[in-house]
């Protein structure tokens, strides 16, 4: 079992800021790539959030990544409806939503590699984010905060499209809910529904198969799982978020984001949801350098970097708001298919 974030992460928030934005070595090289620092991360133009793909809607027993389009937009899916400025922001997450195709074991070993050198892209992608952590890290003296304001400001992103001041975030954030919600984060990281496999869900993939239905009954059983074990991460950030977005009202579209899925982990879980969490497995940002992997492998390379600074814990959010919003969103278009 992984220990708490917050012990795992002492004294990594304590990063002087030259070291958050000084100018790492070239991660297109692969001699350097070790060299890189753990301060950074992938890069944003305007909202980076989610890249196009396309949900099957296929029964899960054939189902299939697609891998000659990766970037099919999803407008014509959608029946989602709101006001005008959240249904903007829906529209703009599906132009940047991809579906990665078939993983294999390697990819993520792979996908560690490439988050590691995709790290040194944060200070310059995000300038004005990568600063307001760094003046945290140095006026709060507060580790177990900063974590929990980079998180949930990284999730506001992955989960909507919606990047919110982490200082106005910080002043509203309990550092004593934290150890509940990460706790429940660990949790679900760690579970076999989620490793399994190296973290893949193949079902196409007969020898991967066989490693699956050695622990699960059935392909169905293993989606619940999953569910099961993200149900908790949801039970926790419902409440905080609906304080939250009561004094910051961006944050609203996240917190209706969440409320779905509280309702999409709660059992009984359809038929259709292994088609859901298949996808989920593979549902992406879209990589600055048409690197295609899942943001599901980013989260595991993120959860395992060591030291860990706010950018770590930034991008575990925004990974784990990807997955859960392709849960929601993608789920529901699959089952309206």
């Amino acid at each position: 079992t992984h220990s708490h974030l917050s012990s795992r992460a002492s004294g990594a928030f304590a990063v002087p800021r030259k070291q958050l934005l000084e100018e790492p070595v070239d991660e297109d090289d692969p001699a350097t790539a070790h060299e890189l620092p753990a301060s950074a991360a992938l890069p944003s133009k305007g909202h980076p959030t989610l890249l196009g793909g396309q949900p099957t809607g296929l029964k899960s027993q054939s189902w299939a990544p697609r891998v000659d389009s990766h970037l099919v937009s999803l407008r014509r899916r959608s029946s989602w409806s709101g006001d005008l400025a959240d249904q903007q922001r829906a529209w703009a997450m599906r132009e940047l939503i991809e579906i990665c195709g078939p993983q294999t074991r390697g990819r993520r070993k792979a996908a560690a590699l490439a988050y590691e050198a995709q790290c040194r892209h944060f200070p310059r992608g995000n300038p004005k984010i990568a600063a307001a952590y760094a003046r945290l890290a140095g006026e709060l003296h507060d580790t177990e905060r900063l974590a929990a304001t980079a998180f949930l400001v990284g999730l506001f992103d992955g989960l909507a499209n919606v990047q919110v001041d982490p200082t106005a975030v910080s002043r509203r954030v309990d550092a004593e809910d934290w150890h509940a919600l990460e706790q429940c984060v660990n949790h679900f990281i760690s579970h076999k529904a989620v490793t399994l496999d190296h973290s893949t869900f193949e079902p196409l993939d007969e020898s991967l198969m066989r490693e699956t239905l050695a622990e699960f009954p059935s392909m169905q059983a293993r989606a619940e799982a999953f569910l099961q074990a993200l149900h908790p991460v949801a039970e926790v950030l419902l409440p905080r978020l609906k304080t939250l977005q009561r004094r910051i009202p961006d944050t609203a579209r996240p917190f209706a984001v969440v409320r779905d899925l509280m309702q999409k982990c709660t059992p009984p879980c359809g038929a259709s949801i292994e088609g859901a969490v298949v996808e989920a497995f593979h549902v992406a940002r879209k990589a600055e350098h048409g690197l295609h992997f899942p943001a599901i492998h980013f989260l595991s390379a993120a959860w395992q970097r060591e030291p860990r600074s706010a950018v770590q814990f930034h991008h575990m959010g925004q990974n784990l708001g990807v997955v859960c919003w392709a849960l929601v969103e993608l789920g529901s278009l699959t089952n309206r298919a």
